[in-house]
């Protein structure tokens, strides 16, 4: 009997070893990136791996026909085509803005424009991939500048339904490798002030003039920066000043003359100081070049007196800059129109 059984075993174990080993399925190498992301209002602002900085207007269509080859900012999610930046004007579709309440709804958009708008990134990568059947794999280092930090757990949800994208006939895997990602907006300029203050100074400023928001931050200086107060205007950044600044520029009749919002958004980002305590800044329609300085600095004057709480905010301006505290301007408002307001 214990002859028997001992056959038995030895059979059962020949049939173990001998059972085919599951094959493991090949996989691309994972490639690491590191991206900061401020997507904001009016424009999406971002970094890569420390080296690459772009910009692109934070508008996307829902192409309805099959994607141009070649284009920046172009990719599909599933089955719907996206293009994003100023290309979307060039493709028919349902134009978004960032604007109408679609800066943390539509994240995934921004982020994937971001890596499709680096003009070689991507095309190395699927260049170098091993399997060039399987998709590529992107794990993503995420730092991203949002005033919606109390929008938490919708970012978190948005990030994690980021599975994959196609990009020039290429699938790409994303992951996000991180969940520190969130810091408030205005934080890379609390990181850079901290190189101009004095060692004895304790708290500072940032005024930041944003496309859609205006913010009041106050920090404390440590070894990172931490804000003690942040005080957002939301609405009424850069596209509030476009508007009305549009306003008053239709009212005087220039003969059919149309201010278009790029061209305005163009004028106001060459405008030069003429050393009077004044601006030149020339709007040019086709042959046309029109001077509208003192345009500017009249809708600036209405935009501080019909939305209250820019006026609260340039008062505290003013009354830090009285105390003698230090305050650093940023966003891309300032970078618009030098000197500020």
């Amino acid at each position: 009997m214990g002859d028997i059984k001992l056959h038995i075993n030895r059979l059962s174990k020949e049939v173990i070893s001998k059972a085919p080993r599951k094959r493991q399925e090949s996989q691309n190498k994972i490639v690491n990136i590191n991206l900061d992301l401020d997507a904001g209002s009016a424009n999406c602002k971002f970094v890569i791996n420390s080296e690459y900085s772009d910009t692109f207007t934070t508008i996307f269509k829902e192409v309805v026909s099959e994607l141009p080859l070649g284009i920046s900012g172009c990719f599909s999610i599933g089955s719907k085509n996206f293009a994003v930046g100023q290309v979307a004007h060039s493709l028919n579709g349902n134009l978004i803005e960032a604007c109408r309440d679609n800066k943390i709804k539509r994240l995934d958009v921004w982020l994937i424009g971001a890596l499709t708008s680096h003009p070689d990134l991507l095309t190395d990568i699927a260049g170098k991939r091993k399997y060039k059947a399987k998709p590529a794999r992107l794990k993503i280092t995420l730092r991203l500048l949002s005033l919606s930090s109390s929008k938490k757990n919708d970012i978190a949800k948005i990030l994690q339904s980021v599975k994959s994208f196609t990009c020039s006939g290429q699938v790409f895997e994303i992951e996000i490798a991180n969940t520190d990602y969130l810091f408030p907006e205005g934080y890379g300029a609390a990181l850079e002030a901290l190189r101009h203050i004095p060692e004895d100074i304790k708290t500072f400023d940032i005024l930041d003039l944003g496309g859609g928001t205006i913010t009041f931050s106050t920090y404390k200086v440590g070894r990172l920066p931490k804000a003690i107060e942040q005080t957002p205007g939301s609405g009424n950044g850069m596209k509030a000043i476009i508007d009305s600044l549009s306003i008053a520029l239709c009212r005087e009749d220039r003969g059919g003359l149309q201010f278009r919002k790029e061209n305005i958004e163009s004028a106001l980002r060459n405008s030069k100081p003429t050393g009077d305590g004044k601006h030149s800044c020339l709007y040019r329609h086709g042959t046309t070049t029109l001077e509208i300085g003192d345009t500017v600095a009249h809708s600036l004057s209405e935009w501080v007196m019909c939305y209250p709480i820019v006026e609260s905010l340039l008062n505290k301006v003013s009354q830090s800059l009285l105390n003698g505290r230090y305050v650093f301007a940023t966003g891309g408002g300032f970078a618009r129109y030098d000197n500020g307001y």
